[in-house]
C-alpha cells in the first residue's frame, strides 16, 4: 500500500493537465510584497502559491495554482504577471497552463532542464531570472532534485522570508491518516520521505537550515505545504538538529 501511495502522488504530481480551477483559498496578502494561495491537490495534501511584487512591479509567481477569474483579476490588479518559478519537476503539473494563460517565462532548476523542457516552455535556469532586491532565487544546496527556495524581502529590507519548496513542510494534524502514518504531519520540518530519497547530502541541507535560521531580519517561513510560520528560525534550527 505505501508504494502504491507514492506511486499515485507522484503520477499525479508529474501528469501535465490543462487549466483546472480547484477549490482554493482567497488571495492573502503576506507582505507588503508577497500574497499566497492555497489549494488542495493529491488526497487532501495542501499547496500553496506564492507571488512577489519585484521592484519595477512585475509579478513573479513561485508554483502554479490556476484560479477563478475574480481571484485571477485581483492578482492582475497587484501587477505585471512576468515570472513562474518552478520547484521541481514534480511541481509542475499547471505550469503550462498556468504560463500560456498569463503568458509567462517558466524556470526552474537548472539539472532539470531536461525534464522540464517535456512539460512547458522552459526559459532557464534559476540564475537565469532577472536579479532584483525584493528576493534571491536558489537552489537549495543539499537537496537531490536542486529544488528550489527564494528569499524575499519586504519593507525595505527589514523584513524577510523564506519560500521553500518541499524541503521544510508544516502540514496540520488533520491531513489523512496514511500522510499521518508516514510522519508528514506537523512541523515545520523535513519529513521522513524526503529525507529518505531527495536529500543528495544531509551534512550540506543541515547547514543550509542552520544558515537559514541565522539571516538577519527573518521573519517567517512559508512552505508549499502546510501553514505559514511566522519568527521560524528557532524551529528551523530544530528542523536542522533533527537530520
Amino acid at each position: 500500500m505505501l508504494g502504491e501511495l507514492i506511486d499515485n502522488l507522484f503520477t499525479m504530481a508529474k501528469a501535465g493537465r490543462p487549466w483546472t480551477v480547484g477549490k482554493h483559498s482567497e488571495l492573502k496578502q503576506i507582505d507588503d510584497n508577497l500574497w499566497g494561495v492555497e489549494d488542495v491537490f493529491a488526497m487532501g495534501i495542501h499547496r500553496r502559491m506564492c507571488i512577489i511584487k519585484r521592484s519595477d512591479g512585475s509579478l513573479l509567481f513561485f508554483h502554479a495554482v490556476p484560479v477563478d477569474d475574480a481571484t485571477l483579476a485581483q492578482i492582475r490588479a497587484l501587477g505585471t504577471p512576468k515570472y513562474l518559478v518552478v520547484g521541481h519537476d514534480q511541481h509542475a503539473v499547471d505550469t503550462k497552463a498556468f504560463q500560456e494563460k498569463l503568458g509567462l517565462k517558466a524556470y526552474g532548476p537548472k539539472k532539470q532542464a531536461a525534464e522540464l523542457s517535456k512539460r512547458f516552455n522552459y526559459s532557464g535556469g534559476l540564475e537565469d531570472i532577472p536579479t532584483d532586491t525584493t528576493m534571491h532565487v536558489i537552489e537549495t544546496p543539499g537537496s537531490k532534485k536542486d529544488e528550489t527556495t527564494i528569499i524575499v524581502k519586504s519593507a525595505g529590507g527589514s523584513r524577510v522570508s523564506i519560500l521553500t519548496s518541499d524541503v521544510l513542510q508544516n502540514n496540520p494534524p488533520t491531513i489523512p491518516f496514511m500522510f499521518r502514518l508516514l510522519g508528514f504531519a506537523g512541523g515545520p520540518k523535513v519529513v521522513p520521505i524526503y529525507r529518505m530519497m531527495f536529500v543528495s547530502d544531509k551534512s550540506l541541507l543541515k547547514k543550509t537550515l542552520s544558515d537559514w535560521a541565522n539571516i538577519p531580519s527573518l521573519v517567517r517561513l512559508v512552505p508549499f505545504h502546510g501553514g505559514i510560520v511566522e519568527n521560524p528560525a528557532e524551529t528551523i534550527r530544530k528542523a536542522a538538529a533533527a537530520l
